[in-house]
């Protein structure tokens, strides 16, 4: 195992923070002497409250208008109800069944990282040959400052760049304020800063602390969004007395893409992989996760743990059964799982066809019958309909069609269109005649029984119509990405779990290279540091899909400017690109990283948000249990033939659209009180 830096224990001991919260704090220099810091000990123990607060986006982030408890600023929140996949068509519950949008102002805690780490800066070369790693220290800490102001620039493009430490002159509060540098210059000083910690932070590999290759994966991450913002951006630039604060001029962006190639090779040098696992490989995927300290995919995580820094993943994420209370906010939209591959896709329309060609629906044999031949990935990504998670197994049906019906021999009709606007609530008349349902909470619904005695619930225990609370399964689908399967419904608790979070994996630097290559090489570099972009973009691209069970592309040429699909028109249609090459690397990255923070900020920095997501109704899939010739399981589970009807969701059914002020945030106005050298962002 790696060996671990417990960030939280080691900054308490050190300087005896006490409450969970001030444990986050970082002390002041003038509470800590420079004996306090600048030791073998007192500089470990600052370094791990810095890494601390980064502000990494992992199981603790929240946000959005009516997070008004949070006081980091969108960060360090046990309630991770909101989420930004909410936004995007990963994920909705009944808590936030609208978007999801950044508004909490990530701004002040940025500015006292970044103090702190110019303190370090300014002392740090005077103990060089004193503290055995000072030069990597300063290596550390210029990383540390990078990955704190790409956070607020990607947020608010330009902010003010400070580079030394400030010293107030008394009276005279202007001697601290600072304009906004342009979007470009911020994003060239932290990819400055990332450049000197590759080139002078150690190789070695510590589980919470940065190396080389994390300097490196990181960069490969900022280059790539820069180079987005200067291609795609054109259209949201906002220029103030010369100083473009949002946009980055178009010229740039293949200098920016060939930064984020270079670093994701360097990546390579780091002995990184894929995690792999005898088996299945179905397993293996949600095993990169659940097996996160370990495996050669984790290039930067955070670890917790109990008594100092915990989360409420599991519990909150779960479905309801399978945790002690909360539960069941984990609702995977169709939208999503129609990007996989071994489902019954119709290629014209890019939708889950459960029907034949006559409207009619086609039967399966049991309720994970559909699901069979899916892409091993998305089973990795999913709890499916008979899968067993915590020795619990999961039971998703919309209602039961009653015994009179033989499925062998009467057609049933689609019940509600399914164009992606329809909202329709379930009626006519054999719906009503035949169809037995229950809103009931899943512990009080009566049963339906069959003239065997059979009794079967007539929704499945765990949704998607019976009411469980907020808790409720709003998609027939349910996420499976980071959950303990370890734990048991009584141990999945608020408060207690300490699964860690991974920030950077291997498969997401390996998009990234795919990106910067493909970028480059539909804008006039074909051929860059020796090697054929299209073909390296081609192999990246492969490697993943052959990790995750999916079909090869055949060739490079698929990775083509043509005309991309649109929703509705296409598989993939969902997943919005300027043409089909990105759009296959789009979707591939969709597939890939759902669920951990990163498709939120790509349709930002991809500038398609307000068009993906614009009048967007998410989408469900409802299963239906034929009666006739139904038995129970094992599991007191009923076994039987089912159909399948996909719609838009009964609940949570709003139309949503991403508005285009928030590709870039608002300046929080204290901030415009207390510094008045700062511009406004457009639209606010």
């Amino acid at each position: 195992m790696k060996k671990a830096i417990y960030i939280i224990t080691a900054i308490a001991v050190a300087v005896g923070m006490v409450s969970c919260f001030d444990s986050l704090d970082i002390p002041p220099k003038n509470i800590l002497t420079k004996d306090d810091i600048y030791s073998e000990n007192g500089i470990r123990a600052y370094m791990a409250g810095l890494y601390n607060r980064l502000p990494m986006e992992d199981f603790n982030v929240t946000g959005g208008p009516d997070d008004m408890k949070n006081a980091h600023g969108g960060y360090f929140m046990w309630n991770n109800i909101s989420w930004p996949q909410l936004a995007t068509g990963e994920n909705v519950h009944g808590n936030n069944p609208g978007m999801y949008i950044h508004t909490t102002g990530y701004w002040s805690e940025g500015y006292q990282i970044i103090r702190n780490v110019n303190d370090l800066l300014k002392d740090l070369p005077d103990y060089i040959g004193v503290l055995s790693e000072a030069e990597n220290w300063i290596a550390e800490a210029r990383f540390i400052r990078a990955y704190t102001y790409f956070a607020l620039v990607k947020r608010y493009g330009g902010v003010p760049i400070i580079k030394d430490v400030q010293y107030p002159v008394e009276g005279d509060p202007s001697s601290l304020w600072v304009a906004r540098a342009s979007c470009e210059a911020s994003y060239d000083f932290m990819l400055e800063d990332l450049d000197y910690a590759i080139a002078n932070m150690s190789t070695e590999k510590v589980s919470g602390r940065a190396n080389r290759y994390v300097a490196a994966a990181f960069k490969s991450r900022v280059a790539n969004f820069a180079g987005a913002i200067a291609r795609y951006g054109g259209n949201f630039t906002y220029t103030v007395n010369d100083v473009m604060l949002q946009g980055i001029p178009a010229d740039r962006a293949n200098d920016y893409f060939k930064q984020a190639y270079d670093a994701a090779k360097v990546v390579d040098e780091g002995g990184y992989a894929l995690y792999r696992e005898a088996g299945t490989k179905d397993n293996g995927f949600a095993n990169v996760f659940v097996r996160a300290d370990d495996s050669p995919e984790s290039i930067f995580i955070r670890q917790y743990q109990q008594g100092s820094y915990v989360h409420s993943f599991d519990c909150v994420y779960s479905p309801a059964r399978m945790a002690s209370t909360y539960g069941g906010r984990y609702g995977v939209t169709l939208d999503w799982v129609e990007l996989f591959e071994g489902l019954p896709i119709d290629p014209t329309t890019g939708r889950l066809k459960t029907v034949d060609d006559s409207n009619y629906y086609i039967v399966y044999d049991s309720p994970y019958a559909l699901f069979a031949g899916a892409e091993p990935r998305l089973k990795g990504s999913l709890i499916l309909p008979g899968d067993i998670f915590k020795g619990v197994q999961l039971d998703v049906r919309r209602g039961v069609i009653k015994e009179t019906v033989d499925p062998s021999a009467m057609p049933i009709t689609k019940f509600v269109t399914d164009d992606g606007n329809t909202t329709t609530a379930y009626g006519g008349g054999f719906f009503r005649a035949s169809v037995v349902t229950s809103t009931d909470p899943y512990l009080m619904q009566p049963p339906y029984e069959t003239a065997t005695g059979v009794k079967i619930n007539p929704n499945g225990l765990d949704g998607p119509a019976n009411s469980n609370g907020s808790g409720d399964n709003y998609t027939g689908l349910m996420g499976r990405k980071w959950l303990n399967p370890n734990l048991t419904p009584s141990t999945t608790t608020l408060h207690t779990s300490t699964s860690t979070w991974i920030d950077i994996r291997y498969a997401e630097v390996l998009l990234n290279r795919a990106e910067a290559a493909l970028e480059l090489a539909q804008n006039g570099v074909n051929n860059y540091a020796d090697t054929d972009m299209p073909t390296d973009a081609f192999d990246c691209i492969n490697r993943i899909r052959e990790r995750a069970g999916a079909t090869l592309l055949v060739s490079p040429d698929e990775l083509s400017l043509g005309e991309a699909h649109t929703r509705g028109n296409g598989i993939g249609g969902f997943v919005m690109a300027p043409n089909r090459g990105l759009q296959l690397l789009r979707v591939e990255r969709y597939k890939e990283l759902a669920f951990e923070h990163k498709l939120y900020w790509d349709l930002r920095r991809w500038f398609t948000f307000d068009k993906q997501i614009y009048d967007y109704r998410r989408r469900m899939i409802n299963p239906f249990l034929f009666a006739k010739d139904a038995t129970l399981n094992e599991y007191g589970n009923p076994e039987g033939k089912y159909i399948y009807d996909t719609r838009v969701c009964e609940r949570a059914n709003n139309a949503c659209t991403f508005a285009t002020r928030y590709y870039y945030e608002a300046i929080p106005a204290g901030q415009l009180k207390t510094n008045p050298l700062l511009e406004q962002n457009d639209q606010y």
